[in-house]
């Protein structure tokens, strides 16, 4: 069973800054596809990976400061989508980080935590907005949400 990996503080820094840079640099790729960014949900890849490998810590700070600091530089995310993909972000990080060092990374548990995540958001967020809205992740962004699953589990399986 892998287990979360301790860093000091300037290492999580330093990974943070590194998943931050990964993490604007990928939806740019995916959003060459018609669509890719809502289907394939890019900015939240290595949040996911960050908090299952590396502890809550270094996955909300990833979390938080990827939408920011990509709005800030370039435009996107628009300033309008950073409150829920600021929720979503954290929400990931956290779950993600909780199911890692109680359960370990195994695929199952990388998916439960996706779809525990964004299950927890989509319920926060359904008064607000809709059912429409806030499990639309579910209804375009499955391939998005298997691709983080995988990325997660193989990244800890094999990366050492």
């Amino acid at each position: 069973m892998t287990k979360t990996l301790t860093l000091s503080q300037s290492q999580t820094y330093m990974w943070s800054a590194l998943f931050i840079a990964a993490n604007i640099a990928l939806p740019h790729l995916f959003h060459l596809i018609p669509g890719g960014g809502v289907m394939f949900l890019p900015i939240y890849f290595f949040t996911l990976i960050g908090a299952m490998r590396y502890g809550w810590q270094l996955g909300f700070l990833t979390a938080v400061m990827t939408p920011i600091v990509g709005n800030l530089i370039f435009g996107a995310p628009a300033a309008a989508m950073l409150p829920d993909m600021l929720v979503k972000g954290a929400a990931l990080s956290l779950v993600g980080a909780f199911v890692a060092k109680k359960w370990g990374v195994k695929f199952v548990i990388c998916l439960g935590a996706v779809v525990a995540a964004f299950v927890l958001v989509g319920l926060v967020e359904l008064p607000f907005m809709g059912a429409a809205y806030a499990f639309q992740d579910f209804v375009t962004g499955l391939p998005g949400m298997a691709m983080m699953t995988l990325g997660a589990w193989l990244t800890s399986k094999y990366i050492k």
